[in-house]
């Protein structure tokens, strides 16, 4: 009787286990490529909305570092777009801001539209109102 070592009865793979790795891998690898090339196809867009949301904030941070007496004497109301507002221009699209009193309104809610001068509520978005995203970003300041 003749004893085959170990390692000869072991080695390699059966064709039912090669067959079972191609079809797992097959199936795993399909979606993965799909989604890379979804990922890939979407960087035009990805790349415009990055650049319009860089846009609106910047906008919003030169706007919040303007002195409280300052945004308050140019406060208005929160749905009509401010004197801070900037046109399209330089690689960015316009972008309305908002600034208004906050405070208790005459309806007796609190909300833009108050008649505090010691809270203002101050917004930002693409003025562009068919844009896909209009990036709304809004905070309230005090004094």
């Amino acid at each position: 009787m003749s004893i085959r070592p170990w390692r000869t009865r072991c080695a390699g793979l059966t064709l039912l286990e090669a067959l079972l790795a191609l079809v797992l891998l097959a199936v795993c690898l399909a979606p993965a490529l799909d989604a890379l090339r979804n990922a890939v196809a979407q960087a035009p867009v990805s790349d415009a909305a990055a650049r319009d949301l860089d846009c609106v904030s910047s906008r919003m941070e030169i706007v919040l570092a303007e002195p409280y007496q300052r945004l308050l004497a140019r406060a208005g109301n929160w749905a009509t777009p401010s004197g801070y507002s900037a046109a399209a221009g330089d690689g960015c699209p316009a972008v309305a801001v908002y600034v208004a009193r906050y405070g208790i309104e005459k309806s007796g809610a609190i909300g833009p539209g108050g008649d505090s001068d010691h809270l203002l509520y101050v917004g930002a978005e693409l003025a562009d109102p068919t844009a896909g995203s209009r990036f709304t970003l809004a905070t309230l300041v005090t004094r």
